[in-house]
């Protein structure tokens, strides 16, 4: 399953070569849902907090205790049958809900939560304040809103950076922009339509408010507020896949970087940020009506996955460990999850070269929805080894924490 990478360290003599091994290992499984788990999102301030949502209407919040660690002196990853990175839940959000919640999203100060229903509405969910209770299991949160407006199923919700906006978009092939306001009050400010066919997916850019959305039309849209202030607008359109564009992710650096697209077609496309201000997916019109600053595809993979792609997530920095080599950065790396039950990690060789670095065919018994990375900021990693932590929610009811590892073994 995982590849070898064949690498010579620095100060070595030319004859010393080292294998570069990379694992995935279950370190816990979280069992609580009684139907197909859709979407997991980790807190965004603090990654000890995970919310998840399932077809069976309940929102559930977990907490982790902690890390273990075995006394053992093997430098390869742990064997999931020794789980060393647990959650409980804490907090199960029902009764707001009628129907199938397909999304959750923290806003970016991790006080509210929203979750998106097939039910055609949005809950706005607002934490109580626990600063004296830190350490209790018990998590509140209070439904404060409830926003209607889509004709039908909303299938994924999304804060914006700045956290005053909200996006969502459903079946009814519409993008919505809702805007907070003081008393927990929000206020559509646009229905953007566009899409022909279901709208999947909207995510925002890493640090702008600009806002994407991917659809079954095979296409990804790249939508922003007019210079007035007034209104929002497509500024751009690409052709991103032959089948439906199941999710989107961008990069994770200080500036947001470049963006991934997966689809039903089995490919992983990696796209440069284009566009005067670099956050376009595709070209932008200038005033002369022609198509500039366009986002050219960068490069484009089959993946190992042999059914549709689902979910994928960019490892951010902020994620990354790499002792093994000082304060060197490590390769861009993607995680994924499909319709074939599977979970793979794809790293960067060189710019547009990918290479599936790991993967874990059966790590689910149904469809693999959802997949996001998380640190674990009191982690003290091995001088050899470099180690990262992801999450999957999948159709079988289930969340897992896996670990990707990277460690150098001597050839």
């Amino acid at each position: 399953m995982a590849q070898n990478e064949t690498i010579t360290t620095p100060n070595e003599s030319k004859n010393t070569k080292k294998k570069k091994k990379h694992k995935i290992a279950l370190k816990a499984t979280l069992v609580g849902h009684k139907d197909a788990v859709w979407c997991v999102a980790f807190e965004p301030n603090r990654n000890d907090i995970l919310a998840t949502c399932s077809s069976d209407k309940t929102v559930k919040i977990w907490k982790r205790n902690g890390v273990k660690r075995d006394d053992d002196d093997d430098d390869d990853v742990k064997s999931s049958h020794h789980q060393t990175c647990e959650f409980r839940c804490v907090c199960t959000l029902d009764g707001v809900h009628e129907r199938t919640i397909r999304s959750v999203s923290w806003s970016p100060c991790g006080r509210y939560l929203a979750s998106a229903s097939f039910d055609a509405t949005v809950a706005i969910y607002q934490r109580a304040e626990d600063e004296e209770n830190e350490e209790d299991d018990e998590v509140k949160f209070e439904c404060v809103a409830a926003l209607e407006g889509h004709e039908n199923e909303v299938k994924s919700c999304a804060w914006s950076p700045s956290g005053s906006l909200l996006a969502t978009c459903g079946r009814d092939k519409s993008v919505w922009i809702w805007e907070s306001a003081p008393g927990n009050h929000f206020e559509c400010v646009a229905v953007l339509h566009g899409h022909t066919q279901d709208v999947k997916k909207v995510k925002w850019h890493e640090t702008e408010d600009v806002l994407y959305s991917a659809s079954y039309d095979d296409t990804v849209k790249t939508w922003k507020e007019d210079l007035d202030g007034d209104d929002w607008s497509c500024s751009g359109t690409t052709k991103a896949h032959e089948s439906t564009v199941w999710d989107l992710t961008q990069e994770k650096v200080k500036e947001g970087g470049r963006f991934a697209t997966v689809s039903d077609d089995g490919w992983v496309k990696i796209w440069k940020a284009g566009g005067a201000q670099r956050t376009e997916i595709s070209g932008s019109s200038s005033s002369s009506g022609k198509k500039d600053d366009a986002a050219p595809l960068e490069c484009s993979f089959r993946s190992g996955h042999d059914r549709p792609i689902l979910c994928v997530d960019w490892l951010g920095d902020a994620n990354r460990k790499n002792s093994e080599s000082g304060n060197k950065k490590q390769p861009a790396t993607l995680a994924a999850g499909g319709g074939d039950n599977s979970v793979r990690v794809y790293r960067e060789k060189e710019t547009g070269v990918w290479e599936e670095a790991a993967a874990v065919v059966n790590a689910h018994e149904d469809d693999v929805n959802d997949i996001a990375w998380f640190s674990m900021a009191s982690e003290k990693e091995e001088t050899e080894q470099s180690t990262n932590y992801f999450a999957s929610a999948s159709d079988d009811g289930t969340v897992k924490i896996w670990t990707f590892c990277s460690s150098n073994v001597d050839e």
